[in-house]
């Protein structure tokens, strides 16, 4: 069995929603380590279908570096029962 393992961002006052919107200031070298070593132990990323849509719009079209290159050749599991077939990626629906 695999293990699941949660990258959240929040901020302190339990904000979850839209961090592209509120947590670039706090972005540091720091966390910018600890979230490329997340992304290298990890094998695959599961995704809810909203977070999918953000992700499918940005990451393909960023190239040359080690980040991206990673993000982008991970398998990605998308929990919808919406999302359709025609992605053209690594990407599966888990409908279940």
């Amino acid at each position: 069995m695999r293990k699941i393992a949660v990258q959240v961002y929040m901020s302190i006052d339990g904000v979850m929603e839209a961090p592209e919107t509120w947590s670039f200031p706090y972005w540091t070298d720091d966390h910018e380590k600890y979230a490329y070593e997340r992304l290298l132990a990890a094998d695959a990323l599961l995704l809810g279908r909203s977070t999918y849509e953000v992700f499918a719009a940005s990451w393909p079209s960023r190239t040359g570096d080690d980040f991206s290159a990673r993000m982008n050749s991970l398998p990605k599991y998308v929990v919808s029962s919406t999302l359709g077939d025609d992605r053209g990626d690594q990407t599966q629906a888990a409908t279940g």
